[in-house]
C-alpha cells in the first residue's frame, strides 16, 4: 500500500481518508487488482469506499459482506457499490 493509506486509528497524516479498517486492509493485501484500483482512487472516493465499510453494521457479518462487496467492485473496476449506503 502507498503512503497514503494507513491502517489503525490516529495515525493517518492525510486528514481527508478515514484509517482503512483492518479487515479491508488485509483484503486489499490479498487482492493485488482491488489494491491498485483503490490506491488510484481519488481522496474522496477513498474516503466514500470506508464510509460504504462502515456505515449501518449490525454485526461483524455485515461489515465482513460489505469488505467483500467493495473488493469484488473494485476488482471488477466497479465504483456502483459506494452508491448503496
Amino acid at each position: 500500500m502507498d503512503d497514503k493509506s494507513f491502517v489503525g486509528m490516529g495515525h493517518n497524516p492525510n486528514p481527508n481518508v478515514p484509517d482503512l479498517p483492518e479487515g479491508f486492509a488485509m483484503a486489499l493485501l490479498q487482492e493485488p487488482e482491488a489494491r491498485v484500483r483503490y490506491e488510484n482512487l481519488t481522496d474522496m472516493q477513498k474516503a466514500n469506499v470506508i464510509r460504504y465499510i462502515q456505515s449501518n453494521n449490525e454485526s461483524g457479518y455485515d461489515a465482513k459482506e460489505k469488505i467483500n462487496n467493495a473488493i469484488d467492485s473494485l476488482r471488477n473496476n466497479n465504483l456502483g457499490f459506494m452508491n448503496a449506503y
